[in-house]
């Protein structure tokens, strides 16, 4: 027992590295911002990815009341937080959501959206949240081109 132990806890952080098993937490995330209504903006640092010249990153965004319009589609559960996968243009600063994953207050999944190429663009309006979003992972990916 002891031993299945050990390799549970050896196996736990290469899976959750991965993204397989990684869920949101303040020690995986670093938060970028907080809006006026107490929206938290993370970003997972490890997930910043240059590829032919677009930046790749895993969001994060915390909500401390239900923000089903976040998402987009209609459910019937309260949508909490919502893990995002993004692409952005650094030059142009145009972003595109590829992932999408809804969860409730206990940061389960409710719903699980995947766009790929065909995911909606997005530029931020200067000074905002998700503009400093995008200048974070920018630099990142400027000070680091060499990401994984």
């Amino acid at each position: 027992m002891k031993m299945l132990f050990i390799g549970l806890a050896a196996l736990i952080p290469a899976v959750s590295a991965s993204g397989v098993l990684a869920q949101p937490t303040d020690v995986d995330w670093v938060e970028i911002t907080r809006n006026a209504v107490g929206d938290r903006f993370m970003v997972e640092r490890n997930s910043i990815e240059l590829r032919d010249g677009v930046v790749w990153y895993w969001e994060y965004r915390n909500f401390p009341q239900p923000n089903n319009a976040f998402i987009g589609v209609e459910l019937e559960q309260p949508v909490y937080s919502a893990t995002l996968y993004r692409s952005v243009d650094c030059m142009g600063g145009v972003s595109r959501l590829r992932r999408i994953i809804a969860r409730d207050q206990e940061r389960q999944v409710i719903q699980r959206i995947s766009y790929g190429d065909e995911g909606p663009l997005s530029q931020p309006q200067p000074g905002s949240s998700a503009a400093a979003v995008l200048r974070f992972v920018c630099e990142q990916a400027q000070s680091n081109p060499a990401s994984p």
